[in-house]
């Protein structure tokens, strides 16, 4: 019997080819084990398969008797990304598809874990049938690009600022922008917006919608009946129609074109063309450049001044201008004065009912469980009731005694002229024009107000 062993290549598995020597048709399991260790053939030498080639030999086919181990590489390293999904349940009744979109975009914030990053692992050796080693390779490194607002720290990647995350996975790209770019307009395709940063947006910003942000906001379009706040930056819009709905309010200044019909409240106020039908609040001024600066119709308190080209119209609408005490003051004094009423009508109406009780004990009349708890319930909502009336008048008193200390040169100037219809506070002091007045200064003087003119 002839035993031939054949190995390929890759030295990865081995065959026998029998072979005939006469009538000799015999082959022992030793004797092919011999023939694989005399080619050199030591590991992987499947026995189980020799023995049956024994008990039924096949002759002049390769048959494969012994297999190597193949090597195993590692895995590649790769990034692996926060969970950011949150899952909320809503009530199906109450949809607000404004805020659908807004699940697409990733806010982060500063020091907030964005990825882990895994290293490549190390591969597993093989052995070819020669029992000679051959090397597994180390998975292939990750090539990761990080911007200039997140850092790579013990195989985390964490955001260095407040932001949106930006991801490219083709580049392995990451980085946390600190302006939210929006080309269009905010609708229902973006949804409204909550960012920790900037915001830019190139189109409108639809009725209904809420743009709020930390920062700077600018809108190259209209903003329409939509609320937009930026809590602690500037707001720059070209024009605003907020047909009495919404509000625009930023901490500094309200920079735009022209407004109608909105409710606007802002550090300074500074405008092109025109202010129709407002209600500004600002704690310093509002004031018109470079444009038509025409203020017409609404209410409009500014903490120091008030400067337009045009304040009124020649047909007389209503205009009012409050200026000297910061809107903050006015409006809480207000409050005040409408909780203080309500207090002192309820307190009246309570005391008619406490005193009717005290009545009807002296005259030692039987009074029903239901309607002693009645009178309890009366006598200490009357008690709390005056004890907050008390509070509230003491805060009054000192928010008069602020705005009699407040000493600022609060003035309303007009460059071309005020028309009749335009009322005036100054400091709490009155003044209605009743004739149109050309290039004015309003302002006070020994607790009067007086009108001078107006030099450019």
């Amino acid at each position: 019997m002839i035993i031939k062993v054949k190995v390929p290549e890759n030295k990865m598995s081995a065959s026998i080819i029998l072979e005939k020597a006469g009538d000799d048709d015999k082959v022992t399991p030793k004797e092919i084990v011999d023939a694989l260790n005399e080619a050199g053939v030591k590991f992987g030498i499947d026995y189980d398969v020799i023995n049956r080639i024994c008990q039924n030999p096949e002759f002049f086919v390769p048959l494969q008797v012994a297999v190597g181990k193949e090597p195993k590489n590692g895995e590649d390293g790769r990034i692996e990304f926060v969970n950011f999904e949150k899952e909320k349940e809503s009530d199906k009744k109450n949809i607000d598809f404004r805020e659908f979109p807004t699940h697409k975009r990733i806010i982060v914030r500063k020091g907030q874990k964005i990825a882990t990053v895994y290293e490549p692992t190390e591969g597993e050796d093989g052995i070819n049938v020669f029992g000679e080693k051959i090397a597994g390779k180390v998975g292939n490194k990750v090539d990761i690009k990080l911007g200039n607002n997140v850092e790579l720290k013990d195989n985390s990647i964490y955001s260095k600022v407040d932001g949106i995350l930006i991801v490219d996975l083709n580049e392995n790209f990451i980085d946390v922008g600190e302006v939210l770019e929006i080309k269009g307009d905010v609708d229902y395709s973006i949804g409204n917006i909550d960012f920790p940063g900037e915001v830019v947006i190139t189109g409108d910003v639809k009725p209904g919608f809420v743009v709020r942000a930390k920062k700077d906001i600018k809108v190259e379009g209209i903003i329409e009946a939509a609320t937009v706040i930026s809590l602690e930056g500037n707001i720059i819009v070209s024009g605003i129609k907020g047909r009495d709905k919404g509000i625009v309010k930023c901490s500094e200044d309200l920079n735009v074109r022209f407004a109608e019909n909105a409710n606007l409240e802002a550090k300074n106020l500074i405008f092109k063309d025109l202010l129709n039908n407002c209600n500004v609040k600002v704690s310093e001024s509002i004031i018109s450049e470079n444009g038509r600066g025409v203020i017409v119709g609404g209410e409009y308190i500014a903490g120091v001044k008030i400067e337009a080209e045009e304040i009124g119209s020649e047909i007389g609408i209503p205009t009012r201008l409050e200026v000297g005490i910061p809107p903050h003051l006015l409006e809480e004094r207000k409050l005040l004065h409408t909780q203080i009423m309500l207090d002192k009508q309820n307190a009246e109406k309570l005391m008619k009912i406490v005193k009717q009780y005290k009545l009807l004990k002296e005259k030692k009349v039987d009074i029903p469980n239901d309607k002693k708890q009645l009178f309890v319930k009366a006598t200490t909502t009357l008690l709390n009731i005056k004890e907050q009336l008390e509070k509230n008048k003491k805060r009054l008193d000192e928010i008069e005694e602020m705005i009699n200390k407040i000493k600022v040169d609060a003035k309303v100037v007009a460059r071309k002229i005020i028309y009749p219809g335009v009322e005036i506070m100054l400091q709490g002091l009155k003044y209605y024009i009743n004739k149109p007045l050309n290039k004015a200064v309003l302002r006070i003087e020994n607790d009067n107000i007086i009108v001078g003119g107006y030099k450019e």
